[in-house]
């Protein structure tokens, strides 16, 4: 899977035109150790094969684009996205999107740190199968007549911290129920966990925690976004593709081996 934005100045062409070279099978070069060690998959529990723009495990720093390195941790790959960390759920190499959940959300509401999730937008874009629910924490107790989506947990060394959750957007709240909107703004923190709608349209009559957290679980899918064209002529002919960590440049090595 490929998702690099090519820089399209002359100069950086040239440079690629340079480097992307065949280079003597008889004599071993840096070319040759950087494709043979880029030529090499990341492979961690059910995500076999992945490679370029990704590094991590056998794969140098150099093999993959800075904000894509993967880690293992008992079988489960992870990526590290504006200081969170995600669960790689699984990668389309067709349609160069991502599925990853919010690892601090795996088995409750209460994380240790409250955080919204980011995105750096020259890397990674939402999909149109998106929904976000906010998670609404410290807030005032009694809640509004009615209102039962609500959970209590100890986060950022509150004691029984009372929380509420919605799936639908505060502007349509102010509509139906602004008395509910004028609660939650009481509160003393929110957070944003992005979910796909498909999970979260089965439950908005009248959702629980279970179900809540089920839909967090199924993850969130994210499209790189970048156009790879020089890179995939790259590897149609053999190549591999990889990261100049020196002269942050993009790194294009076909060799014979």
């Amino acid at each position: 899977m490929q998702c690099h934005l090519f820089p399209t100045n002359s100069w950086f062409i040239i440079f690629l035109i340079i480097i992307c070279v065949h280079a003597p099978s008889s004599a071993f070069s840096d070319d040759d150790e950087r494709y043979l060690s880029c030529v090499k998959s990341f492979d961690c529990g059910n995500i076999k094969g992945v490679g370029y723009p990704f590094s991590g495990s056998d794969r140098p720093d150099y093999c993959g684009y800075p904000g894509f390195e993967l880690g293992c941790s008992n079988q489960d790959p992870e990526i590290t996205i504006m200081q969170l960390s995600y669960k790689l759920l699984g990668i389309n190499n067709q349609s160069r999107t991502l599925n990853v959940s919010r690892t601090d959300y795996t088995e409750n509401l209460c994380p240790t740190l409250l955080s919204n999730t980011s995105l750096n937008p020259n890397l990674l874009s939402s999909t149109s199968d998106h929904a976000e629910v906010t998670l609404y924490y410290g807030c005032p107790s009694p809640s509004p007549a009615g209102f039962s989506a609500q959970f209590t947990c100890n986060v950022n060394d509150s004691t029984g911290m009372m929380g509420y959750f919605i799936t639908v957007n505060l502007s349509v709240l102010s509509m139906t129920a602004p008395s509910l909107i004028s609660y939650l703004t009481a509160c003393n923190n929110s957070v944003k966990v992005p979910a796909h709608l498909s999970a979260i349209m089965p439950i908005l009559p009248n959702p629980t925690v279970a179900q809540l957290l089920e839909a967090i679980y199924q993850g969130f899918e994210l499209e790189c976004s970048a156009n790879d064209s020089l890179c995939d002529t790259c590897k149609s002919s053999g190549g591999q593709c990889g990261y100049n960590q020196t002269t942050t440049a993009q790194l294009v090595v076909n060799v014979s081996v």
